[in-house]
């Protein structure tokens, strides 16, 4: 696809940002650059343009996230719920599309209250089969079961009925090439996961779109970079436990999105499907994210770097990434092209 210069700049920009490596943990880098290297450059934008071909009027993006993290059941991370929910505001407004989510049952009352801060009607599943999404931004949350033949059925059942055209993971754990999920430091956590490779191979026997976002190279649809995993993860190849399988998520997808933390790989393509789109109100705001942090810890999320109830996503603060979130609005705006200076000569126009 032939991006404007602008589109282009702004899909450049994002993936610089949410690819920049604020807590030092030194796997971003490395990761999303072997991820540029196999799939092309702009990837949040790629994803952005795909969705944009994918998703029709009434029709369904299945977007699957959730994890519960070892010893803290039932609190899952704030990470991937909180992406989750925005991603789902923008896509529902931005196509007039139905949204199905996909989350561990213990998290479906959290993804509930996040999707109604982030202004989504939540409705049963079978009131989202009767509605075509035209008239309202509406979504229905559904559990995934950790047997993996359940899941297969369910994952089956779903994409039957709901007229799905898309499958987005967003910081849900991932299988190695044996079937197990891991956490990045090796642990096997099969037991407490719920089978999303179901999701993503059922949405493969369809011929759908499959977007991976993920943090480490564990997760649910990062098998595109499963090689650049395994080499640079200190558990990515040899995960410890009986499987020795390693922690890289196996999982087939037609793109894979690293991004610092997963929630601000989903603002990154949130923020250029608002680009593409030519739509500000698409964007996400500082106020929105202040507002589903805090509602995420009051429902039972808890930060993923230390397992507290804390306003924060992987370590980083809420004022870190409420900037973060402003930095991205600044980038859709493009001052410099939208609207120049008689003092500029800006290089870049529309």
């Amino acid at each position: 696809m032939t991006r404007s210069p602008l589109l282009a700049q702004i899909g450049r920009n994002v993936d610089r940002i949410v690819s920049l490596d604020f807590p030092s943990y030194g796997v971003i880098g490395p990761l999303f650059e072997g991820a540029a290297k196999l799939q092309g450059e702009a990837l949040c934008m790629q994803a952005a343009e795909r969705l944009a071909q994918a998703v029709t009027p009434g029709s369904t993006v299945v977007l699957v996230t959730g994890l519960i993290l070892p010893g803290h059941h039932p609190y899952g991370e704030t990470d991937g719920p909180v992406g989750t929910a925005v991603l789902a505001r923008t896509i529902a407004m931005a196509w007039k599309a139905r949204v199905l989510v996909v989350v561990e049952p213990e998290l479906s009352d959290l993804m509930t209250m996040l999707l109604r801060v982030a202004e989504m009607q939540v409705v049963s599943p079978e009131e989202l089969r009767q509605e075509d999404g035209a008239h309202r931004p509406i979504a229905a949350v559904v559990g995934l079961s950790r047997d993996r033949g359940e899941a297969h059925a369910q994952a089956g059942g779903w994409f039957a009925d709901f007229n799905a055209t898309a499958v987005v993971a967003i910081e849900k754990a991932g299988a190695n090439a044996s079937g197990v999920y891991h956490m990045v430091g090796g642990a096997d956590i099969s037991a407490q996961s719920g089978k999303g490779e179901a999701v993503f191979e059922a949405a493969a026997k369809r011929g759908l779109l499959r977007i991976g976002i993920g943090d480490r190279g564990n997760e649910l649809g990062m098998g595109p970079v499963a090689e650049v995993t395994r080499a640079l993860l200190p558990f990515g190849a040899e995960c410890g436990c009986p499987c020795h399988g390693g922690v890289a998520d196996q999982t087939d997808a037609d793109l894979a999105v690293p991004a610092v933390v997963s929630n601000w790989g989903a603002y990154g393509i949130t923020t250029c499907i608002a680009a593409i789109e030519e739509r500000q109100d698409l964007l996400h705001s500082a106020d929105r994210e202040h507002r589903l942090l805090e509602t995420a810890v009051q429902h039972g999320g808890v930060d993923g770097m230390s397992g507290r109830a804390l306003l924060a996503v992987d370590g980083i603060g809420l004022a870190p990434g409420m900037a973060f979130v402003e930095m991205l609005a600044e980038i859709y705006r493009a001052q410099s092209v939208r609207d120049p200076s008689p003092f500029s000569t800006p290089l870049i126009s529309k």
